[in-house]
């Protein structure tokens, strides 16, 4: 654990423990009183200093006096020239004193002059984050190939004229930015990165928004947003000024690379460069003393670089090796005690797939279970790619605190210490013995703020893991993050904070504040959120029909907006919102598109043709082969179907939704071993609502209704807001249960909160539990409102109906007849066809 040790005199301990309030108490070692007494107090403070990584030193005339301080710098020279002390600062308290009078070897070190606390616990913060931040990457092995590229790149032996621009390209988490960072120091002479997102729909006034909160923060909340409106009212000639002036400002001034960081707003999906980074591109020439870094997970398309006399020199950084990824393992061992077999780490850099971040998980689980667990679940690990580690940390490693601190902090990330604190209700000492543990195990990270957000590889991890948040813990947080920037005063990037705090008051269902602020990636993070997250389709529409009226061509949020279209049934909407992206020429996107509807639409054969157009033109990933392998579930061909799920697994082995479609096709062959074993899997990367959904299906299909109603109960109410196939599975359930009130209850929910999705299910439902109830009539007119009657599962709905009249009602011999011949027609329709279970309305049947 990263801590400081503050040495002063007693007569500044008012002062001193202020300090230590604001930086917090857990990150520093400052009251003597906590030490041994008596004999014992000198090894106690020498130990002490030992366990520090930063020391400071509170200077006044009364400490320059003190016998205590004396002894305390002695010792911290000492543990500073072995190394054991990384940095060192020198508060100036006194005006009559200056940094000569302190010892020579302190001469050298940070100062601050000041008599006010939070300046003095700001700098303190920010010197244990930078030594978090080194802590953490602290291992380099393996990358001469992409160093000795970088060097070529930025600085050619073969030219006179030097690229002040660069790509990096990898998958996320892979080391770009440790790569770029090393490059930086030893070969470019800036002394740090600084990472600036570029999100979808970013206008060049957003990026310069940005990088102005890097040069010069804001003191005041008020202030922040006042920056910011000014500059979006700015023209595209003045925003492009104040970014270039403000990357030169980086650069120079401050000796830091400003990185142009893809957060899905550098790259179009055809590899396109968009217009702000490429009006940036085209003005750094008037800025020759720039040099910048463009960093993505792709590369830019080679014609459209090509089109604008773009040169960008472009180097990819790839998985490491096994060699390297057992190098790893072994310095990482080596540092923290840990011995471990070479099988062992042979074992870990196989699973990894030469995934730096996880071989710190891999090691975490060896060093919290024993080498034995490690090897024992590396078939789990290879099953589940990159990111399986932190699900093995839940069991002891991570509190419930911890927990709810990640679930938090990756739902609203960055967030001050403060308002972790007030949302989890904890005290000083607890949230920071938490927080400090996660960042020692690389969950949690300081950002240059002085915030704390969710690292980024293992944001979906956490995901997976943890409940979402709900809608009551988004309006903590953002009540709390309203009351923190109504009275900051930290001189901070405020702006980041502005941003949770509107995403978090949306995902409450509250109204705005005047300290909230968006920009167009937000809304686009939102409708996100509610498509994959929530499941809910209407507020994704909602949030991305607001960025495609302002932005038409934004492409992400008119493929979301149409997503969530037909997830809604509103398929004429869809219909053309598709014809639209035909028209602009994004015939990959409009293709899959087309086959989403179509399969919605219970089109399969259709949906098929649709998606071999998408992969004909260009589209490619594991989508397109998901949808396929469904659709091909639903056409009854199961081996066409693994066979996609084979493609779509080899590029995305924990991908839930593949593990989901496995499961189905278990239940379809009744094998119930398998079954039971995918779900068994899906709970690792699955969140509890669709986990208890689908082990309620499960359940369903080997004849435990009473326990898939149960599962269904908890599936419906852990869920603020119950997707369409969780309330209508409940419903199945509870019909199959003799739960007719239930039933007729969760109906008339469906009927109210999604009246435009699936009408077939709802009235077959309804027909359902008319047969149940014995209200054969009513039953057949539910069937009537049915579209596609002919599938079997509606069939077998009209066929009980039918059956119920004969065997319950007085009726006259003609009426008979023509029931039981319309009986004999219907046995013979289901005959004819393919005998399954399940059907295009997620495994629905009544």
């Amino acid at each position: 654990m990263i801590k400081a040790f503050f040495s002063y005199s007693t007569k500044d301990a008012d002062f001193v423990s202020e300090v230590a309030s604001k930086v917090g108490r857990p990150f520093v070692h400052i009251d003597r009183m906590s030490f041994a007494s008596g004999e014992d107090i000198l090894a106690s403070i020498d130990a002490a200093i030992r366990e520090s990584g930063l020391f400071v030193l509170f200077l006044t005339r009364s400490s320059l006096e003190s016998e205590w301080v004396n002894h305390e710098v002695n010792e911290a020279r000492f543990n500073a020239a072995v190394g054991r002390i990384k940095k060192t600062l020198v508060v100036l308290m006194d005006q009559s004193i200056t940094i000569d009078q302190v010892p020579e070897w302190l001469r050298r070190a940070k100062s601050i002059t000041s008599r006010a606390s939070m300046p003095v616990a700001r700098k303190i913060s920010s010197l244990v984050d930078d030594l978090v931040r080194e802590s953490q990457h602290s291992f380099f092995v393996g990358r001469a190939r992409e160093i000795a590229e970088l060097q070529r790149a930025f600085v050619p032996f073969d030219s006179m004229t030097l690229p002040q621009a660069v790509c990096i390209t990898g998958l996320l988490g892979i080391g770009r930015k440790t790569v770029l960072a090393n490059i930086a120091r030893s070969s470019l002479n800036f002394e740090r990165i600084v990472p600036i997102a570029v999100e979808p729909g970013d206008s060049i006034q957003t990026i310069a928004a940005k990088v102005a909160t890097q040069v010069d923060s804001p003191s005041t909340p008020s202030a922040s947003m006042a920056s910011t409106l000014r500059i979006e009212e700015y023209d595209n000639s003045q925003a492009l000024g104040e970014v270039l002036s403000g990357l030169a400002k980086l650069a120079g001034d401050y000796r830091e690379m400003p990185v142009l960081y893809d957060e899905g707003g550098i790259l179009e999906s055809d590899g396109r460069i968009s217009e702000a980074v490429l009006s940036i591109l085209g003005a750094l020439k008037d800025y020759p003393t720039v040099t910048i870094s463009i960093m993505t997970n792709r590369r830019p398309a080679r014609e459209f670089l090509l089109a604008h006399d773009l040169t960008l020199p472009i180097v990819d950084v790839r998985q490491l090796l096994d060699v390297d990824v057992n190098q790893l393992i072994a310095i990482i061992a080596r540092s923290w005690n840990l011995k471990i077999a070479t099988e062992t780490a042979r074992s870990i850099a196989s699973a990894v797939r030469g995934y730096p971040p996880s071989v710190m998980y891999a090691l975490e689980l060896v060093r919290s279970y024993g080498a034995d667990v490690a090897v024992s679940q590396t078939p789990l690990l290879v099953e589940f790619g990159a990111r399986p580690f932190v699900r093995y940390l839940r069991a002891s490693a991570i509190s419930d605190l911890e927990r709810k601190i990640l679930r938090i902090i990756c739902a609203n990330s960055p967030l001050p210490l403060p308002l972790l604190q007030s949302v989890t209700e904890t005290s000083d000492e607890e949230i920071g013995q938490a927080l400090m543990h996660l960042i020692d195990v690389s969950l949690i990270v300081p950002t240059d703020a002085g915030w704390y957000e969710i690292s980024g590889p293992v944001a979906t991890a956490v995901q997976r893991e943890y409940q979402a948040c709900s809608a009551t813990e988004y309006a903590a947080v953002a009540s709390y993050l309203d009351d923190f920037l109504d009275s900051s005063v930290d001189n901070s990037d405020y702006l980041a904070l502005q941003r949770v705090l509107f995403r978090a008051l949306r995902l409450a269902g509250r109204e705005k504040s005047s300290r909230a602020y968006s920009f167009t990636a937000d809304y686009v993070h939102l409708a996100k959120r509610f498509y994959h997250q929530n499941r809910d389709y209407e507020s994704a529409r909602s949030a991305a029909q607001t960025v495609v009226d302002a932005y038409p061509n934004l492409h992400e949020a008119r493929f979301l907006l149409t997503q969530a279209m037909v997830k809604l049934g509103d398929y004429d909407s869809a219909d053309f919102q598709i014809g639209y992206l035909m028209r602009e020429g994004q015939l990959k996107d409009a293709f899959y598109l087309n086959g989403f509807l179509e399969r919605h639409r219970g089109n399969h054969r259709r949906a098929v043709e649709q998606y071999e157009k998408a992969i004909g033109h260009g589209r490619g990933g594991v989508s397109v082969h998901r949808d396929m392998a469904d659709c091909y579930v639903q056409l009854g061909d199961l081996e066409r179907a693994e066979r996609h799920i084979a493609v779509a697994q080899q590029r995305q082995p924990d991908n839930k939704f593949i593990i989901d479609l496995r499961i189905r096709i278990a239940c379809m062959r009744r094998d119930e071993e398998q079954a039971r074993e995918l779900l068994g899997l899906l709970r690792e990367i699955e969140d509890p609502v669709f986990w208890n959904h689908r082990a309620s299906r499960v359940e369903y299909a080997f004849g435990d209704v009473e326990q898939a109603y149960q599962m269904a109960k908890t599936a419906r109410d852990a869920s603020d807001h119950p997707s369409f196939e969780i309330l209508a599975n409940f419903t199945r359930c509870a019909i199959k249960t003799h739960r007719s009130g239930e039933a007729a209850e969760v109906l008339d929910r469906l009927e109210k909160g999604y009246k435009l999705q699936k009408p077939d299910v709802r009235n077959g439902l309804r027909a359902r539990l008319a047969i149940t109830e014995g209200r054969f009539e009513d039953a057949q007119a539910y069937i009537a409102r049915i579209i596609n009657r002919e599938l079997p599962v509606h069939l077998t709905l009209e066929r009980d109906s039918i059956r119920g009249i004969i065997d319950n009602r007085a009726v006259t011999d003609t009426v008979r007849d023509e029931l039981l011949g319309r009986l004999r027609i219907i046995d013979e329709s289901i005959l004819a066809k393919p005998s399954k279970r399940f059907n295009q309305y997620d495994d629905i049947e009544y």
